[in-house]
């Protein structure tokens, strides 16, 4: 009966299965088979993201996709998780200042978690990395001492001379109850300061952080190798997973390197034989990241031709 049940579930309500069965995983065979079941009947499998994940694997029916429990995320808490998701349900966040405040008020998430959670790209729709720590520092600066509300004053060593002086000046009073001038500036209003400043970091037009930091940042929290851009023109843009000599079966000389790598465009896993000649010319090691350049298929094996280096 369960068998029965289990086809016909699978068969009607795919992404309902598929999500309880990855919920219900006993081991990476299981994680494997189920994203690739999810392959199977085009349902994407998205990374930990704001307004689509829970605490566990959790789908959207209506985008097609399962996103990943925010659990799984190395210092998470499942309670956080769950409270992140409420808020994005309850709530339409023009800005990631006004989703900071909600966070810091009615979430237990912790400022750790928070840059873990910007450093994975869970809240990509706000901004990118560079923008979203830029705009975390000026409402951590901006909030009182006790964490509640904003602070009354900043020193004006702080402020004079940067480039956010004319919006600071333009909420504030630098001038004591006397009309002499003060050390402090004097916050008129606050919201409006830390509002203004994260519209200014938004139209400074700051860089991303390069690549190579963000598959970094990606594996070193979450514990195994999976970044991906879901863009076609990163496909040739490979994170080397493993690396071991190839030799011939007659006389036991290395003749190549196998390369086992994961697409940084697709996620899709891979070998690849690169000749020994070119492999030291610029050796590939574990954890490298490269463009493929140049292939080349004999049968079921596929030869890397050509190659560079991605450093940043």
């Amino acid at each position: 009966m369960l068998g029965y049940l289990c086809a016909y579930y699978r068969y009607y309500n795919p992404i309902e299965f598929i999500t309880a069965f990855l919920n219900d995983a006993a081991n990476d065979d299981d994680i494997q088979n189920g994203s690739l079941l999810a392959k199977q009947r085009g349902i994407r499998i998205i990374q930990p993201k704001f307004g689509f994940s829970k605490s566990d694997y959790f789908f959207n029916k209506e985008e097609n996709v399962i996103s990943k429990g925010v659990a799984s995320v190395k210092y998470m808490s499942a309670q956080a998780a769950d409270e992140l998701y409420e808020l994005s349900q309850s709530n339409t966040y023009n800005s990631f200042v006004d989703l900071l405040i909600d966070i810091k008020n009615k979430t237990t998430l912790k400022s750790n978690q928070l840059d873990i959670l910007i450093k994975i790209d869970y809240f990509s729709d706000f901004g990118n990395q560079r923008e979203l720590f830029a705009i975390n520092n000026i409402f951590q600066m901006f909030l009182a001492n006790d964490g509640k509300g904003w602070r009354k004053k900043i020193k004006k060593s702080n402020v004079d001379g940067t480039e956010f002086e004319d919006i600071i000046r333009r909420y504030s009073t630098g001038l004591t109850k006397t009309g002499k001038d003060a050390a402090d500036y004097t916050l008129i209003d606050p919201d409006a300061i830390v509002h203004g400043l994260e519209a200014k970091i938004m139209a400074a037009g700051l860089e991303d952080v390069g690549l190579m930091m963000k598959v970094k940042n990606f594996n070193d929290i979450m514990g195994h190798a999976g970044f991906m851009t879901g863009k076609d023109t990163d496909r040739n843009k490979l994170f080397v997973t493993a690396v071991y000599p190839v030799k011939r079966k007659r006389d036991g000389v290395v003749f190549g390197y196998s390369i086992l790598y994961q697409s940084v465009g697709n996620g899709k896993e891979g070998r690849m034989t690169c000749f020994k000649k070119r492999f030291e010319q610029e050796p590939i090691a574990k954890g490298d990241l490269i463009i493929c350049k140049r292939w080349d298929r004999d049968g079921a094996y596929f030869q890397m031709l050509d190659y560079e280096h991605i450093y940043a």
